[in-house]
């Protein structure tokens, strides 16, 4: 297969759900302001660690969360998880809303079907993505692409 420069699509964000992820941290914050307002300093600094810890476990989870085109394989990468699909075993790629858990942080997703699994993606470019994405995997199951380039 040619070598093709990589394509990075990182996920759409829906506000719902940034909201609902941004929420805890910001309710610590406000219960910690009204702790210090209440005289109760030790229990406030409590509560700022808990919104320090809830911020890092946050993030550790979902930043970044994007989807790279490498030349052989689909990249997907959602904080620390980050692991490769083969071109040759994607057999398909199709819009989708579903609830089903994923790196997605959207509920405009793509469902990339591979032979053992699903995978649950959501690019800010659906339609982009999965256009480029099924062009690679055709030319990865191309033998003519192999002795050309």
């Amino acid at each position: 297969m040619r070598n093709t420069a990589p394509l990075v699509y990182p996920s759409a964000v829906d506000r719902w759900l940034l909201v609902l992820l941004l929420a805890p941290i910001f309710m610590a914050i406000a219960f910690s302001a009204y702790l210090l307002n209440e005289g109760r300093a030790d229990e406030a600094g409590t509560m700022i660690l808990m919104a320090a810890a809830i911020a890092a476990v946050t993030g550790v989870f979902t930043i970044p969360c994007r989807y790279t085109l490498l030349d052989d394989a689909l990249s997907i990468r959602c904080g620390l998880i980050c692991y490769q699909v083969a071109y040759a075993d994607i057999t398909e790629a199709i819009p989708s809303s579903t609830w089903i858990s994923g790196p997605a942080m959207s509920l405009k997703r793509v469902i990339v079907r591979t032979a053992k699994r699903d995978h649950i993606l959501s690019p800010e470019e659906r339609e982009r993505f999965i256009e480029e994405l099924m062009d690679r995997v055709a030319r990865s199951m191309d033998p003519r692409e192999s002795e050309t380039k």
